[in-house]
């Protein structure tokens, strides 16, 4: 399927360590984007808004978010799934927030797109190392943040996620953004990257 109105629409993938902040930057992205019709796929947000039915399914889920599990990855393919299919959000432009998280749903996104017409998702990956975003995520208190569920956290980014960011970078769409600077800085340095990879198709102001 093509639609050459759907080209210019941006998908922007935002990956790194729980704690690496890349929902704060993911809302300066939509905000940028605002005028122009964005929607803002936050998984955390759309699996809440998932749990809200109450079934078998969504049971088990909602108990695997309370203790700081992993929902499982199809999942979360089928919250950001909803949104484009059910709520037709597929003529807007997209900012991924926390997905995709293996590489059969970086493919599985890269496939909608296409049967879209859209352009191939470009993915920041906001870097802070692995100690830097467990003390985050101890600091902040949160009552899913224990040290067994910050630990699995980090190391399903090692196992998993890792291997999405080698995907993209081997398809030159991978853009590293150092995320152990402040928040403005970093905002900064994604504005000017992003600028200088889409041209026209990114909004200056």
């Amino acid at each position: 399927m093509k639609n050459t109105q759907l080209k210019n629409k941006l998908a922007t993938v935002i990956l790194g360590r729980s704690g690496s902040g890349k929902g704060t930057q993911a809302k300066f992205i939509v905000q940028r984007l605002k005028k122009y019709g964005v929607r803002h796929l936050e998984t955390g947000e759309l699996l809440r808004s998932i749990v809200k039915t109450d079934n078998l399914t969504t049971q088990i889920i909602r108990q695997v978010m309370k203790t700081g599990g992993l929902v499982p990855g199809w999942v979360a393919a089928f919250a950001w799934l909803r949104e484009l299919i059910v709520y037709g959000h597929a003529n807007k432009h997209l900012v991924f927030d926390g997905a995709p998280r293996r590489i059969w749903e970086a493919e599985l996104l890269d496939e909608v797109m296409r049967w879209h017409g859209r352009s191939m998702p470009y993915c920041l990956y906001i870097d802070v190392g692995a100690r830097e975003a467990t003390r985050r995520l101890l600091a902040r208190g949160r009552s899913d943040d224990t040290p067994s569920a910050v630990r699995n956290r980090m190391k399903f980014f090692q196992d998993h996620v890792l291997t999405v960011l080698k995907y993209y970078k081997r398809q030159g769409r991978l853009i590293h953004i150092n995320g152990e600077q402040s928040v403005k800085a970093i905002w900064r340095e994604i504005d000017r990257t992003l600028a200088r990879k889409l041209g026209r198709r990114w909004p200056r102001r």
